[in-house]
């Protein structure tokens, strides 16, 4: 994972805008850890976290989610990061996929304020380590020194 953060260091630094540096950087998540099935970034807008970047087999439904609802909402209304092993067995999920067993929720801090989040689906029940945690939060770092 060492490799991984440095090569997301560079490519979120790299990036030409914030915009390419989170659409390169699910792209690069997707793609190189097995167990992240989905990668998606939302940005708080109003009272709404709204997806800007995604990469996974299929799109979901949940484009727009209203602060404190799902485990999404969760993560930013509490302002920290939020870890579900068994999506079935907790009645704040929002399915967005069937085959979906965790999720990751890490919010993106600007100014003590959380300007957004990245959200992470796997099929694997159980799937996220506490090295999936600090990676993903070091990336939530990252992106924030990008924004605007």
């Amino acid at each position: 994972m060492n490799s991984l953060r440095e090569r997301l260091g560079k490519i979120i630094h790299d990036a030409a805008s914030f915009n390419e540096a989170c659409h390169l950087t699910v792209k690069t998540l997707s793609k190189n850890v097995s167990h992240f099935d989905w990668v998606g970034i939302y940005l708080v807008k109003d009272k709404e976290l709204v997806l800007t970047e995604w990469n996974g087999p299929e799109a979901t439904e949940h484009t727009r989610i209203p602060i404190g609802q799902g485990i999404c909402g969760l993560a930013a209304r509490r302002g920290e990061t939020v870890i579900v092993d068994d999506v079935n067995a907790d009645s704040r999920y929002l399915a967005c996929f069937p085959h979906t067993r965790a999720e990751i929720v890490v919010p993106i801090f600007k100014d003590a304020r959380v300007i957004g989040e990245i959200d992470i689906d796997s099929d694997k029940q159980a799937a996220f380590t506490n090295e999936d945690r600090m990676l993903l939060e070091e990336v939530a770092t990252l992106l924030a020194e990008r924004w605007g």
